[in-house]
């Protein structure tokens, strides 16, 4: 009787459960080494958005610095025009008041 059931029922059944077991040690395996993969991925992926903003960020510092070295340029070059603006007017109104004294003397 013992050798009927393993012929016709145990033995099916655990060939059954050992395919089944088989399928899932497989799939877990992929599962595994899609995780793995994705990790890596994600590393890498990391890696770049660190130097994609390392980059960008030192772009925009020497982007503000060229900015602010040509600000205070115009400003300094703004600064001697006035300065020179405001000596030759004040030379002319030397002259005018020195003109005006000697005419009124």
């Amino acid at each position: 009787m013992m050798a009927v059931l393993n012929a016709l029922w145990y033995g099916p059944v655990t060939t059954e459960m050992d395919d089944r077991n088989a399928k899932l040690l497989q799939t877990l395996s992929q599962a595994t080494d899609m995780l793995t993969k994705a990790d890596e991925i994600q590393v890498e992926y990391t890696e770049q958005i660190r130097v994609a903003r390392e980059s960008a960020s030192k772009a925009v510092a020497e982007y503000r610095q060229a900015t602010e070295s040509s600000i205070n340029a115009q400003m300094r070059s703004a600064a001697a025009d006035r300065e020179a603006k405001v000596a030759e007017v004040r030379a002319k109104l030397e002259a005018d008041v020195t003109a005006k004294k000697e005419a009124a003397e």
